[in-house]
């Protein structure tokens, strides 16, 4: 039988894991019940603090590197604005004397594995989760482990952990700036939805649709890439009540949505309106130039370093959550509504 873990008295104290963490470790923004109570449980428990766990966060025992295990099925090295994201994290822990370590689980296998094993061997300070499911079981994992870690969006399972990411209406500035155009028929591109950030921006399209009394409008899982964007938009294109307008979750995706446009001889704007996110350079090089929501890949990095660096530095996960507001970029690409 597993010894209890942090996950497991705040379970039974119906707490969060960072309100009992940072109450067993006697923090001052803490009150006395919440303190007693979390103290009660965990020594009915027999739950004892993760001696590994406070060496990662002891400067003398540290390994001097951060851990980003990628998920094997959906890499996305070709795709500009995850290159920068990553070539910044490099940049932002060198500047602090560490190293980044990237790996990847052999396709097939339990993802948590590959955590457990560079746990149990002290390979990394602490993770950096990047491709973060709806329902993570890495922040299960790590969270009850009591490993310092940041997530890129943030997950239904939310232990308390620190998240950097967009703000909850992200989506809404490019469907505000698509209706005061005239567009009714808006299409939504969205990643594989089991994916923390593409429901979090499905849920934010969905959101301003209904705020701007749109009933006609779609939402088509496409994939990441410009070939997904491509066939997912050429099929809208040409069913029987094709949108006059797309919001596409990321640049790819808009990108192969303005080829599909191009292919089918269908005019943007003049015909249909095309909007992106993340604001790669292809986007103000394509012609029509790409309308998007621009936000920066470096200093969502440094954000995710940062982070994970102050939680490294602290006794607890501190549950902070850091929200960058993309900035729409108006460009070619949008016009009035067809007539």
């Amino acid at each position: 039988m597993n010894p209890p873990t942090l996950k497991d008295v705040a379970r039974e104290a119906n707490l969060s894991v960072t309100q009992v963490s940072r109450a067993l470790n006697g923090h001052d923004d803490v009150s006395s019940a919440t303190r007693e109570l979390a103290h009660r449980i965990a020594s009915e428990l027999g739950y004892v603090p993760n001696l590994h766990a406070r060496r990662l966060r002891d400067p003398a025992h540290r390994i001097g590197a951060i851990g980003i295990i990628l998920d094997s099925d959906s890499l996305r090295f070709s795709d500009p604005f995850f290159g920068d994201l990553l070539t910044s994290m490099v940049a932002a822990a060198a500047q602090h004397g560490l190293q980044l370590h990237l790996s990847t689980p052999r396709p097939g296998t339990d993802p948590v594995t590959h955590y457990e094993d560079a746990v149990r061997h002290r390979r990394v300070d602490g993770f950096i989760l990047l491709r973060t499911l709806v329902d993570d079981p890495r922040v299960d994992f790590l969270a009850g482990r009591e490993v310092p870690f940041v997530t890129f969006g943030r997950p239904t399972n939310d232990t308390g952990h620190s998240v950097v990411d967009v703000v909850p209406d992200a989506l809404e500035p490019a469907v505000t700036h698509l209706v005061e155009l005239g567009h009714r028929r808006i299409a939504c591109l969205v990643e594989p939805l089991r994916y923390a950030i593409s429901a979090r921006r499905m849920a934010s399209f969905s959101d301003a649709i209904a705020t701007a009394d749109l009933d006609d409008s779609s939402v088509v899982v496409a994939g990441f890439h410009e070939d997904d964007g491509f066939a997912a938009v050429t099929e809208l294109l040409t069913g029987p009540a094709p949108p006059s307008a797309i919001v596409a979750v990321n640049d790819l995706l808009a990108l192969g949505a303005l080829r599909a446009a191009a292919t089918l001889g269908v005019a943007v704007p003049d015909r249909l309106s095309v909007v992106g996110f993340d604001d790669i350079a292809a986007a103000g090089l394509v012609r029509p130039g790409l309308t998007t929501l621009h936000h920066s890949a470096v200093d969502v990095g440094v954000m995710l370093v940062d982070e994970l660096l102050e939680l490294a530095d602290s006794s607890s996960n501190s549950g902070r959550e850091r929200l960058v507001t993309p900035r729409l970029m108006v460009r070619e690409s949008t016009g009035p509504a067809p007539r």
